[in-house]
């Protein structure tokens, strides 16, 4: 996994961790705010059950003060706490709506109530019929008793809410510190957690910005590495022309050389050649068999000599020359080069195959000067056979000339002896003497350099006096 994916994948546990201590944390949150409102609740009931006891009370003090003084204020101050005392019970049973204990405890305590009253009514009216007279004790007794008749307490069935609300208080007191104990549970693992993922994200930073550092002085050593690349190849290609251009320069003095040799040479050859033509025409009435065969002898010398400069001229120009590549048709080549020797040779039979519709790429005068020295080759070592055959072809590659196509040049002459294979195609190295077959010796070092020149390989095989066989591959 690469190091960026790496990241991502951490990024993207980070964001998830923070999620779930949101919310776990806004769960938790919310239990409280709900346990909360109950504990609220519960209080306020009590708060009302107390707002009741206190005006039934009340009702009762103004109900004895008026038995006691019939004075009309009490009678207004009892009028106004029984409206209240039964506002506030309708207010606690819709306060308890959710609650059936204290629905029913609600519906004992209407009973009771509506006794009580029923009783200070009753004590209020007779009070009213004798605003002057005697109090009664019967009357009396009632108002100042909590039971009057045999009235079930009142107080009692509050106390009973009471008490059921206190214990759902408790109960709800409970559940409102467990649930802040689980926010603040919730709130220092969701810190803990945060604190390992800063610390966490703060370490990548500091490991990013320690890898920034190190690239970017990566990133200048390269920049002065790729410089002093720059300077060296600047410097490499300036002396790479120098010495193309000191090459050059020693390529025409070459060439000069070569020509000036050449030309130099033949002069004093001609020279020889000419005067040992005359002195052989003009005096061979005066020179004896011995002086004869000298001057036959110096004829010969200077004719090989001429036939080494050019042979060596034509290897310098092979090697320098330039390859112009071109689509050739090998086969033609192959057959001009075979009728040019059967034209310099007339008096000899040879049979020649040429394999039709051989083309390849590469250039036309240079190949024909190495099938001109190869068939050149092969016509000549097959001068003393019986029935010379020459044949040109092709055939699938082997070796190193696998996937290539390999020319062939196969002759029944001569032959050679595969021990010297390696010495073929170096220059002056002849395998036959000169009495034998007549040659310079260079003609196979021009045939190897010209296939060099073409990207290609050239090998032979031969077996003495069962003839030889010439294989080369061409690029492309």
């Amino acid at each position: 996994m690469r190091k960026r994916d790496v990241y991502r994948l951490a990024l993207a546990g980070a964001i998830f961790i923070v999620l779930l201590n949101t919310f776990f944390a806004a769960a938790s949150l919310r239990k409280v705010f709900y346990q909360q409102r109950w504990l609220s609740h519960s209080q306020n009931v009590i708060t009302v059950t107390e707002q009741l006891l206190a005006r039934i009370r009340y009702a009762e003090s103004s109900a004895r003060g008026y038995v006691l003084t019939a004075s009309p204020e009490f009678e207004h101050e009892y009028n106004d706490a029984g409206l209240h005392v039964q506002q506030t019970i309708d207010q606690l049973q819709q306060l308890t709506a959710d609650n059936p204990v204290q629905q029913k405890n609600i519906i004992e305590l209407r009973r009771r109530v509506a006794a009580k009253m029923t009783v200070l009514d009753d004590s209020m009216a007779e009070r009213h019929g004798h605003p002057n007279g005697a109090i009664d004790a019967e009357l009396l007794q009632a108002v100042v008793n909590d039971t009057p008749n045999r009235v079930e307490d009142v107080q009692s069935t509050m106390r009973n809410m009471l008490n059921e609300e206190n214990r759902l208080l408790r109960v709800r007191t409970e559940d409102t510190d467990r649930a802040r104990r689980e926010v603040w549970g919730t709130f220092v693992l969701a810190f803990l957690l945060d604190f390992v993922l800063l610390v966490v994200a703060f370490e990548f930073l500091i490991r990013l910005s320690k890898e920034r550092e190190t690239i970017e002085a990566n990133n200048e050593e390269i920049a002065m590495l790729n410089g002093e690349l720059k300077l060296a190849n600047t410097e490499l290609e300036d002396r790479v022309a120098l010495r193309t251009r000191e090459l050059e320069v020693s390529n025409q003095e070459l060439e000069a050389f070569s020509y000036s040799v050449s030309h130099d040479l033949r002069a004093p050859l001609r020279t020889i050649d000419g005067f040992s033509l005359a002195l052989q025409e003009d005096f061979a009435d005066k020179l004896n068999d011995e002086g004869l065969d000298y001057i036959s002898r110096v004829r010969a010398g200077v004719q090989r000599m001429g036939t080494l400069i050019d042979a060596l001229l034509q290897l310098s120009r092979v090697t320098r020359s330039e390859v112009q590549a071109e689509e050739v048709d090998l086969s033609g080549l192959a057959t001009s080069v075979l009728q040019d020797l059967q034209a310099a040779d007339p008096g000899r039979s040879v049979t020649c195959v040429v394999q039709p519709g051989i083309h390849v790429r590469g250039d036309a005068r240079l190949l024909r000067i190495a099938l001109e020295n190869l068939m050149g080759n092969a016509w000549k070592f097959t001068s003393k056979v019986a029935d010379p055959r020459i044949e040109f072809g092709t055939r699938r590659g082997d070796g190193e000339d696998i996937g290539r196509t390999v020319y062939f040049i196969k002759d029944n002459g001569a032959g050679f002896d595969m021990q010297y294979v390696d010495r073929l195609f170096t220059a002056f190295q002849r395998l036959h003497g000169d009495r034998d077959f007549k040659g310079s010796g260079i003609g196979l070092a021009t045939v190897f350099r010209i296939i060099r020149r073409h990207h290609g390989s050239i090998r032979a095989q031969g077996e003495i006096g069962r003839g030889a066989t010439f294989y080369f591959s061409l690029a492309g």
